[in-house]
């Protein structure tokens, strides 16, 4: 039986990301999900599950720009990570709700880096979606 469960960015696939009303939702089509009573197994399950920045920053024209390049991102997360709480985080607990502040750094496997900051963030598996096992050699 599997535990709790940790998103892990990297590896994960973004489909699609939606900015509406100020709420900016980064939908992975493949998250990578690791069972957290087995950090670092090299197993895990794939899933899609949903990011929802409750409200993003804009407030010059730098961050305008991240957020262009965070719109754009779609593929392959090769890094990120996420300052929030105090803390530097490259996974999330599955799921995850939190009112505080962040700052969301990705860079896509093409390349593409941005960085969006903003207040409250959630995490929640997409619902009538099915995972698919893991395997690692």
């Amino acid at each position: 039986m599997l535990g709790r469960m940790n998103f892990e960015f990297e590896d994960s696939e973004i489909a699609a990301i939606s900015l509406q009303s100020g709420v900016l939702q980064i939908r992975f089509s493949a998250a990578h999900l690791l069972d957290g009573d087995r950090a670092g197994a090299g197993e895990g399950l794939w899933q899609p599950v949903l990011l929802i920045c409750k409200q993003t920053a804009q407030t010059d024209k730098e961050s305008d720009a991240d957020l262009t390049r965070i719109l754009a991102a779609a593929g392959r997360v090769r890094q990120a990570q996420l300052h929030i709480a105090g803390q530097r985080l490259r996974s999330l607990p599955l799921p995850f709700d939190s009112d505080a502040g962040f700052v969301l750094e990705l860079e896509m496997g093409d390349g593409l880096f941005g960085r969006l900051k903003g207040q409250g963030l959630a995490l929640q598996a997409l619902p009538g979606r099915s995972s698919t096992d893991s395997y690692q050699c």
